[in-house]
């Protein structure tokens, strides 16, 4: 096996898609999906950048507990790179405005994203294009 094998940099640029599960239940509803970029995706390399540079400015002895939560937010929003079958009263497009509702009024589901997202397993060959049980691993 090469290491361009389990090339997670690729994979996570070109994002993974990730089936949403039931909060309940657990089960997949396989209408309702988001495709996320990976954690070393240019994006969630930026987004740790940006971090970084503001925790730098904060008095370490005086962490701002909501401004991190704030950035976890935002860097999940920032990751989302598209969706299908999100609803709430009606069909959603992907739009930062839509995912910063969305991931807010449904914590459930902003788990599942982060969870997601942070596992590298999901963004290497053919994991990167659906998790779960769903039609790529249907097929084989």
């Amino acid at each position: 096996m090469k290491l361009t094998d389990i090339d997670t940099v690729r994979g996570s640029d070109e994002g993974a898609v990730m089936t949403v599960r039931h909060p309940g239940t657990g089960e997949y509803i396989e209408e309702m999906w988001i495709k996320l970029a990976g954690p070393d995706s240019k994006i969630a390399k930026q987004r740790r950048a940006e971090i970084r540079r503001k925790m730098r400015r904060m008095n370490r002895n005086n962490l701002d507990f909501d401004a991190l939560e704030a950035e976890a937010d935002e860097t999940r929003v920032a990751v989302t790179l598209d969706w299908g079958g999100i609803e709430i009263d009606e069909p959603l497009t992907c739009t930062t405005e839509n995912a910063q509702r969305v991931y807010s009024e449904f914590p459930w589901l902003a788990e599942q994203v982060d969870e997601f997202q942070g596992d590298r397993a999901n963004f290497i060959g053919k994991r990167s294009k659906r998790r779960g049980r769903t039609r790529d691993s249907e097929d084989g």
